[in-house]
């Protein structure tokens, strides 16, 4: 009996197999015009490529125009409402959308397959494909031991059950439709709260907006100062760079101990996870200089901006820092060490470590241009200050990034549960 785990109640009976060619009118892709991207134009009919398939999504902010006669030339790849999308090519193969309803038309490269079903809603056909088993499905039918793509003879093998009813295909359809909704305004909201961020640090540490004490009165002018000047000069090692990539040998990486920070670790602005080394208590012990630990600040030498940076989070002890990282421990009586996070994250003080970056294809900063880097600072009252509200914005932003990750795993859940 082929039924889904999840269903809606008005419905019952066993549902049926049937593979994409039985149900598509049409299954096929478009080229790309001849001159390639110097074939693009300003304005014109909008050219669909695999960029602009997103997940579930249809995104239009990054799209290319053909003129009309080209497009007329292409009439075999014409897009139009409620065609399904699918990226048959390269590293986002099996990435799908819905064409929206109200949309008029366009054309696709070669890159993008058209699956058009008028008697099966496309959502639902859709929805099937970005579930784990479409994937799945997907990633068998690539064609070639190198794993090539989709080809549509492919396409149009891959199987999977319907109910008996189109009503619940609609039903299954909407409700996925109102899940990915919410999804939507969840990501616009924290787009609008990080537009909304970069906003206020471009005021507040260009002096447009100001602060005042608690008793109402004016702080004092900001000084000059130089990021060195930042450094506790009480604890050792407190501006180094990791050096120690050298000193490791195989066999001192453990498969647990002391985490060991890489470049990818340092994100713009946040402290990721995902750490692939570690290494022992007794070799960390050997390389102190290169050992972190919570509230410092960790910087990165090298990479697409330099100078990324990230605040040592408090859920360990300590760490270990790679050799493309700069340590930051802020002398704390006269500076706030959020103010300084901010501070080096905000794109006057990027723009100034760019510009003493060496290297064409990947930027590095050394560790003497950073330390002269220039930095405007305020009172340390005012310093805390600034850092609290940026810090609220920020924990506002990691409420709605929790929910958009919460929304997803919901989703890829029901997924899993409303198809055989």
């Amino acid at each position: 009996m082929a039924t889904p785990k999840l269903r809606f109640k008005e419905f019952d009976g066993d549902w049926s197999n049937k593979k994409i060619g039985n149900i598509a009118s049409k299954v096929g892709s478009g080229s790309t015009p001849r001159g390639g991207a110097e074939a693009y134009t300003d304005h014109g009919i909008i050219f669909i490529r695999s960029q602009n398939v997103n997940n579930d999504q249809l995104l239009l902010d990054d799209v290319a125009y053909i003129p009309e006669e080209t497009h007329l030339k292409m009439s075999g790849s014409k897009v139009i409402a409620n065609d399904i999308l699918l990226n048959i090519t390269g590293a986002s193969i099996g990435r799908s959308c819905v064409v929206p309803h109200d949309f008029t038309e366009a054309n696709v490269n070669q890159h993008v397959c058209i699956i058009r079903t008028p008697h099966d809603d496309p959502i639902f056909v859709q929805s099937f494909l970005s579930s784990e088993n479409g994937q799945n499905a997907i990633q068998s039918k690539q064609a070639g031991g190198g794993r090539e793509g989709l080809n549509f003879q492919a396409i149009r093998s891959i199987d999977f059950h319907f109910p008996p009813l189109k009503e619940e295909q609609t039903k299954i359809a909407s409700f996925l439709s109102a899940v990915d909704e919410k999804m939507s305004q969840l990501t616009q909201k924290h787009e609008l709260l990080s537009q909304y961020k970069q906003g206020m640090m471009q005021k507040l540490f260009s002096q447009q907006i100001r602060f005042k004490a608690d008793d109402g009165s004016e702080f004092g002018e900001w000084e000059e100062k130089t990021l060195i000047d930042s450094v506790d000069t009480n604890i050792k090692w407190s501006f180094t760079g990791g050096p120690f990539g050298s000193n490791l040998k195989s066999e001192d990486y453990t498969e647990s101990g002391i985490r060991i920070i890489q470049l990818q670790n340092i994100g713009h602005g946040a402290f990721l996870n995902g750490y692939k080394l570690y290494t022992s208590v007794e070799k960390a012990n050997e390389l102190l200089s290169c050992n972190i630990y919570p509230e410092e600040i960790l910087i990165s030498k090298m990479g697409d901006p330099v100078a990324r940076c990230c605040i040592v989070p408090k859920h360990h002890n300590r760490y270990v820092m790679c050799s493309d990282g700069i340590r930051l421990v802020v002398d704390k009586q006269n500076y706030s060490f959020i103010f300084m996070f901010y501070q080096i994250n905000y794109q006057d003080f990027r723009q100034n470590a760019s510009d003493v970056s060496t290297g064409s294809t990947r930027k590095r900063i050394g560790l003497n241009d950073l330390k002269q880097l220039p930095i405007k600072v305020p009172c340390l009252v005012e310093q805390t200050k600034i850092a609290n509200f940026l810090s609220s914005i920020d924990q506002k932003i990691e409420v709605v990034a929790q929910q958009i990750e919460q929304a997803k795993t919901w989703k890829k859940g029901l997924l899993q549960q409303m198809f055989v």
